[in-house]
């Protein structure tokens, strides 16, 4: 089973804003922090002004899958927050991949650059 370390207490979600290291699409904002790890951990936020709860939750799923099949191509050792913006309900699964791959090609932690 594969198991994704994830940032859980607002504290842990705060630290990473605090940060301000961030990078913006017109979906999403990843926000980045060093965190001194051997793996990285995520958080995704997704505020009730972009939708009701299934939306959310999908879009929860969605940035979690591709992350999930992504993480292998990342660099370790950061800690990163994922959050939706309202225009993030029109996302699928193959606008949430581009997506999220514009950003962890714009933060620079995406160790192979290959297009898919």
């Amino acid at each position: 089973m594969f198991l994704i370390k994830a940032l859980k207490k607002t504290r842990e979600f705060k630290k990473v804003y605090k940060n301000k290291k961030y990078y913006v699409s017109p979906f999403t904002v990843l926000y980045i922090m060093p965190n001194n790890r051997e793996e990285n951990r995520i958080g995704i936020s997704i505020s009730k002004k972009v939708g009701n709860s299934v939306v959310r939750h999908r879009l929860k799923r969605l940035y979690r899958e591709v992350y999930r099949l992504r993480e292998n191509e990342l660099e370790k050792g950061f800690d990163l927050v994922i959050v939706a913006r309202k225009k993030a309900v029109e996302l699928d699964y193959k606008k949430t991949w581009k997506d999220l791959n514009i950003l962890f090609k714009k933060s620079k932690i995406l160790i192979c650059n290959k297009e898919e």
